[in-house]
């Protein structure tokens, strides 16, 4: 999928009904930023609003995936519901992947300021660097044991 395509399609047929962001926003029940990231190509419509769209804009959901008008005579790939139902597989991947990429940068950021607090108490209550490195790797160590047994 096109996101620039489709982002300009949408915006392209919200002008030709002579409707402003905020109205089209406002008919679909999301924010004006909201289409504002549309019609930039940084997002596509949920699956929640992507019928209403095509119903406001007066296109098939065909052609909003593919960014274009189609010709009236013209045969599409595929029908509506395959479509429909690939739209949301998509978008079901898209938020998996963002949500690991969110849990892994928080687990990482939490591991490595767990094992630095570690080694500074460490280091304080022993004034040894050697102790303060060995529990920063125990902090490591634990939390590897902590994930293999209980994820």
């Amino acid at each position: 999928m096109n996101y620039q395509k489709i982002g300009s399609f949408i915006g392209a047929k919200r002008r030709e009904k002579n409707l402003t962001q905020e109205q089209l926003a406002e008919r679909l029940g999301v924010s004006n930023k909201t289409i504002s990231k549309w019609e930039n190509g940084k997002c596509i419509p949920d699956y929640s609003v992507i019928e209403k769209l095509c119903e406001e804009l007066d296109i098939t959901l065909a052609e909003l995936l593919d960014g274009e008008k189609k010709a009236p005579d013209s045969s599409s790939t595929y029908n509506e519901e395959q479509v429909k139902s690939l739209l949301m597989r998509v978008q079901e991947l898209e938020a998996k992947s963002n949500v690991n990429v969110n849990v892994g940068k928080s687990v990482r950021s939490g591991i490595t300021f767990g094992s630095a607090l570690a080694m500074v108490i460490s280091y304080t209550s022993w004034h040894s660097i050697g102790w303060a490195i060995l529990h920063g790797a125990l902090g490591w160590i634990y939390v590897v044991y902590y994930m293999i047994h209980h994820l």
